[in-house]
């Protein structure tokens, strides 16, 4: 029969793609279409705790007319704002134009507003346009950014917030704390509390918190290039390990669906786990070592068109009860307190003594162990050769690329058909723009 060779050949086809696929499978198995939850293995099985009624209705109170104390929260992109690092950069700084914007997808203004820099978590912010988020969304590249730039503080003196300090007091605080810490390093040094505040149609994007080592911390180096060393695991005896306990305090339950989930990702390869931000409940893990994020917030509104060029900031009006979101002073949205999504994150340290967190604050140790930015570059780009078999971009911002993209695997949406948002890479590639307007809107 003519029908034969036809399957004969078929069947050759087959084989030879079977064989194919299984040579290649190592390499496609990792590809991001196959395998989308790559989780390395001393990030992963850490312990995550979920505290019902932590906070009573009048401690959530009072945080909030604590919050409203302050009557400005600035963009969370601003939030070396609130402090200053010994090296904002690693070289990739350029003149900030006359104009006042960074043209640079990855760039936004120095603390000086004098230069464009890479942002200091621009490994969430370049992870959260590619991917669409955790929900893996289909978006420009300037609403996805709008999505992030949230609002917070970020306060490294709790003392000074009689509120907030009180509630890092008491024992059931202390216990919760304790059992994020490893077994073996149960002195807590609490060292910082954070407002953390979504207005509709935003969320937070995938991420690590901001990593400290006995050698290095957020006051010498950008937070992205930390969490480059804590993927990298180079770092290991150095790390210091932490609890971050996130507690609630919007005024009422957001119901399923529309509030902002909070994800996490403890095993490599499986899906998240979900925990709702019900008023009064709080989490606690070691967000430096448990990737996690959030689910988009109201995820029907948009997101306040802010530019991440610009001053942004959400300011409270007393009188109304209305916080007003401002770019460049210019008021562009309004949310009663009622529709924000609230969460006091406090953070510390854990030690396995008080003689180690005595050494880690004695200044003259301190300037002994910390580590150079050349030190760390060195290291990481001998290191980036031994995985990957090329050299490190010499250009400061190519090898920031570079290092980002092979040491942070931040998961992806294992849900959608394609887990990356196709529609912001016109950003990236503006000929692509004709091709991709009829489904990007």
């Amino acid at each position: 029969s003519s029908c034969v060779p036809v399957m004969l050949k078929s069947v050759a086809a087959i084989g030879g793609t079977a064989v194919l696929v299984g040579w290649q499978w190592p390499a496609i198995s990792q590809s991001p279409l196959v395998k989308r939850v790559k989780i390395p293995p001393h990030m992963q099985n850490h312990p995550v705790v979920e505290i019902p009624d932590l906070l009573t209705p009048e401690q959530s109170e009072a945080i909030r007319q604590t919050m409203k104390d302050m009557a400005q929260l600035n963009s969370n992109a601003d939030d070396t704002q609130s402090y200053t690092i010994l090296h904002e950069h690693i070289g990739e700084a350029v003149d900030m134009p006359p104009d006042g914007k960074c043209a640079h997808p990855y760039m936004v203004p120095s603390k000086n507003r004098s230069s464009c820099i890479l942002a200091n978590r621009i490994d969430i912010g370049k992870h959260f346009a590619k991917s669409g988020g955790a929900e893996g969304r289909k978006e420009k590249f300037e609403h996805a950014i709008q999505r992030l730039l949230s609002f917070g503080a970020y306060i490294f003196e709790p003392e000074k917030y009689p509120a907030v300090n009180d509630l890092f007091s008491q024992e059931r605080f202390k216990v919760a704390a304790k059992k994020v810490c490893p077994p073996h390093q149960q002195v807590l040094d609490p060292f910082q509390f954070n407002f953390i505040v979504q207005v509709p149609g935003q969320a937070v994007a995938t991420h690590v918190d901001g990593v400290y080592f006995w050698s290095a911390t957020r006051f010498e180096f950008p937070q992205w290039l930390l969490a480059v060393m804590a993927y990298s695991n180079l770092w290991a005896d150095d790390y210091v390990h932490q609890v971050q306990l996130v507690a609630y305090y919007h005024e009422k339950d957001l119901g399923e669906g529309a509030a902002g989930e909070f994800l996490y990702w403890r095993r490599d390869g499986e899906r998240p786990e979900e925990a709702n931000p019900r008023p009064g409940t709080a989490i606690g893990v070691d967000g430096t070592k448990t990737v996690h994020s959030t689910k988009v917030y109201f995820p029907h509104r948009k997101a306040p068109p802010v530019d991440k060029s610009r001053k942004n900031a959400l300011v409270y009006d007393k009188n109304s009860d209305v916080w007003h979101v401002t770019s460049d002073n210019a008021t562009i949205a309004s949310y009663p307190t009622e529709e924000l999504r609230c969460s006091l994150v406090f953070r510390a340290r854990c030690f396995e003594s008080e003689d180690a967190l005595a050494r880690y604050h004695d200044p003259e140790d301190k300037k002994r162990r910390t580590m150079s930015l050349d030190e760390v570059l060195r290291r990481l780009s001998s290191d980036y050769t031994s995985r990957t078999g090329r050299g490190l971009p010499k250009a400061p911002l190519e090898m920031a690329v570079a290092l980002i993209d092979e040491y942070i695997t931040y998961p992806l949406n294992q849900d959608v058909l394609i887990p990356m948002n196709y529609c912001a890479l016109v950003k990236l590639q503006p000929a692509l723009a004709p091709l991709l307007a009829p489904i990007c809107t």
